[in-house]
């Protein structure tokens, strides 16, 4: 049972995370298209707009988590509260691509995460952490459903701005409910160094080093399809901006549903490795199919299969990266494994910006070859963990066949 501080506690990082989220989110289906009319821009250029905060974020994600070790949680957290208020407001401002290129780069350098979720297990007693922590991803996978359907609709009735300047509001606010209602943990005992043997596991890990890649391909695909896809909504299907919300809440509401069914069954009869798989196939087939067609269906079945996809993945991931890292490499393996993601989401930008010049097909193609050779790799490469109890009582992963 939480108790109240505990409570206390979780709506405050929930907070925290979800407003830090939010902005990137609710920017991710309208930005390509408002970047596109700004001065200056260019396919390439409106790409690096859009990926560049995954480059400060996968910069930043682990010395932000270390200086927290240091100089304490709610600092840290602060520090990337400015940054990341600072850029949207700048964002908002931006009257040109590479104004914006320097907002969005600030607004990634709030790489509050880290800090934040070090915040949460600093406070929170070690038997319910879990729970807590699922309130937390729940909570996040609930804002990025919803900011796939709304911010459409308010960027086409306030402006993509409005946007900004929101997110920059409710950062401040979590900001000031972290600074007055949470207390900063005792300080333990700053490390001298990160551990090398950590380090060294981490990266020696095949089992680690696929999911690794697996998180980077995957949101690297995420970004890179929502640099090209709007626009060709608008520009070849003639699928006004304001409407593109129609098509993306049926998607999230069926792969959301699927998700939360499959992950059931994965964990229950330990299928986590075909679901795994199955995510793959279905973003392959679904390039394949608009490759062939290239029609507006043909984008949305390849939208919906996408989708589809990133939700078998997205909680399959993180719970085979826990099973697999002990106990003395968790963090430096949570570490490595958000800095892969935010990596591949500035790769998908770039990627984007390149495809938008040479043509859409391109992207298309290399996306199914892509995931073949993912399919591949995770098929011969990863084993899938059993459960077993370390002598301290704690879940251990033991590699399986």
């Amino acid at each position: 049972m939480l108790s109240p501080q505990e409570k206390k506690v979780i709506t405050g990082i929930t907070f925290a995370v979800v407003a830090r989220m939010l902005g990137l989110f609710l920017l991710l289906p309208v930005l390509s298209p408002y970047v596109s009319t700004l001065e200056g821009s260019t396919p390439v250029l409106t790409g690096v707009a859009v990926g560049i905060y995954g480059l400060t974020q996968a910069l930043l994600q682990i010395p932000f988590g270390y200086l927290s070790d240091i100089y304490g949680r709610k600092p840290i957290i602060t520090l990337g509260f400015l940054a990341y208020i600072l850029g949207s407001v700048l964002g908002g401002l931006a009257g040109s691509v590479w104004s914006m290129i320097i907002a969005r780069f600030l607004q990634g350098a709030g790489a509050i995460s880290s800090a934040a979720v070090s915040l949460a297990a600093d406070l929170i007693r070690e038997e319910v952490r879990t729970r807590a922590f699922a309130r937390i991803g729940a909570s996040v996978s609930i804002v990025f459903a919803i900011s796939m359907v709304v911010a459409p609709l308010i960027a086409a009735i306030f402006g993509v701005p409005f946007i900004f300047y929101l997110t920059a509001s409710l950062s401040f606010m979590a900001m000031l409910y972290i600074l007055l209602f949470i207390r900063e943990p005792a300080k333990k005992r700053a490390p001298s160094s990160v551990s090398l043997g950590a380090l060294w596991h981490t990266l020696g890990d095949r089992g680690q080093l696929v999911l690794n890649a697996s998180v980077g391909v995957l949101h690297s695909f995420l970004v890179c399809i929502f640099v090209i896809l709007p626009l060709e909504f608008i520009h070849t299907y003639g699928f006004p901006k304001e409407d593109h919300w129609k098509v993306y809440l049926p998607i999230i509401l069926l792969s959301v549903a699927i998700m939360v069914s499959a992950t059931a069954v994965a964990e229950r009869k330990g299928r986590t490795k075909e679901v795994f798989l199955i995510g793959i196939a279905l973003i392959g087939v679904g390039f394949l199919i608009h490759f062939f067609t290239h029609t507006f269906y043909g984008a949305v079945v390849f939208l919906t299969l996408y989708f589809v996809g990133f939700h078998l993945l997205e909680p399959v991931m993180p719970s085979l990266l826990i099973k697999l890292a002990s106990s003395e490499t968790r963090g430096m393996a949570v570490g490595m494994y958000n800095t892969s993601q935010f990596v591949g989401a500035f790769i998908g930008g770039l990627a984007g910006g390149v495809f938008l010049k040479v043509g859409v097909p391109h992207m298309l193609i290399t996306g199914f070859l892509m995931s073949v050779a993912w399919f591949m790799g995770v098929y011969f490469l990863l084993s899938v963990p059993s459960r077993r109890k370390d002598t301290d009582g704690e879940e251990r992963g033991q590699k399986g066949s």
